[in-house]
């Protein structure tokens, strides 16, 4: 069997790295920026994977990892929310076209889930529950060893789930989504806002927070960063209550960077999630971890993705 290409497509940078079948360190590793907002990013794609591709060794499949929304069927990104040249844009079959090997597309945070149940955290487990709390919240699920896309591919997409509708808007502009509560950005608002009101702090008006400022705040005793975070963890409780009566896992797996404040969010997130559902029989047995991947989860769920595919099309 040959080489396996992946690729992690990030808003800042793309990454892409050449594995052996059946070891996950890389034989070489490339980066490259994305330059979102410029155009010729296919073309910086198709450079970094080039600097990654074997001389000497037939390429089995290339994995690839990216924001979504995208449909991992037909290898479409259907509105990258960064990168508008990328709109409806066929990029597994053009990468396919170029190097005449089999692409497969997914999105980022499902791969990222996918890395975590095959490599990381979730070793062992059949049903798993992997969420990403940072800029957005993402997610991926995987129920009976099988990752779960859905019918257009568009699954998981957890931190689009409507916990209010007549809450606060979300990044993509509709209202009350678990992101616009408990995300990094929902946070940072929800202390500016009271910092508008009039409410005592020592942090600041005006002042360009961002949520490990609201943390520490929060760990030097702050009543309004506790009570940020309180909200975050209550409203994610709420979210991830619904999950597990959809989805029924065996662990929940948090990644991302908010995920690290530890405590400050997962003592009221745990309050509000025993509060929530509708039997207990769901905690039984459930665990809770954080990731163990970190930023390689992207480029080992692509290789995953590129094995699990070439594996079940061989």
């Amino acid at each position: 069997m040959g080489t396996f290409i992946a690729v992690d497509i990030g808003g800042t940078q793309m990454r892409a790295a050449s594995y052996a079948p059946d070891r996950l360190e890389p034989i070489k590793q490339k980066k490259i920026a994305t330059l979102a907002s410029e155009p010729g990013g296919f073309d910086r794609l198709i450079q970094v994977i080039e600097e990654v591709w074997p001389k000497d060794q037939p390429v089995e499949a290339i994995g690839l990892g990216s924001p979504g929304p995208l449909d991992p069927h037909t290898g479409y990104l259907l509105a990258p929310p960064n990168n508008p040249e990328w709109h409806n844009f066929p990029l597994a079959p053009n990468v396919e076209k170029h190097f005449g090997v089999k692409a497969y597309l997914d999105n980022d945070a499902n791969l990222a889930g996918l890395a975590e149940y095959r490599f990381g955290a979730g070793k062992g487990h059949h049903d798993v529950l992997y969420i990403t709390v940072s800029t957005g919240i993402g997610g991926g699920v995987i129920i009976a060893d099988r990752l779960l896309q859905g019918y257009h591919g568009l699954a998981a997409e957890l931190g689009h789930s409507i916990i209010d509708p007549n809450g606060p808007p979300c990044s993509c502009g509709h209202a009350g989504h678990l992101e616009s509560y408990s995300s990094g950005p929902a946070i940072v608002k929800y202390v500016l806002g009271e910092l508008e009101a009039g409410t005592k702090s020592s942090l600041k008006r005006g002042e360009a927070l961002n949520p490990r400022d609201i943390s520490e705040a929060a760990k030097s005793g702050d009543a309004l960063a506790i009570k940020a975070y309180q909200r975050a963890g209550e409203y994610l409780g709420i979210g991830i209550a619904s999950f597990l009566h959809a989805f029924d896992p065996s662990i929940i797996i948090f990644g991302g960077g908010v995920s690290q404040v530890g405590d400050l969010l997962f003592e009221p997130f745990q309050a509000s999630l025993r509060k929530r559902v509708f039997h207990p029989r769901y905690l039984e047995g459930l665990s809770f971890t954080t990731a163990t991947l970190g930023d390689d989860a992207g480029l080992l769920g692509a290789l995953a993705l590129a094995r699990m595919m070439s594996s079940q099309n061989g």
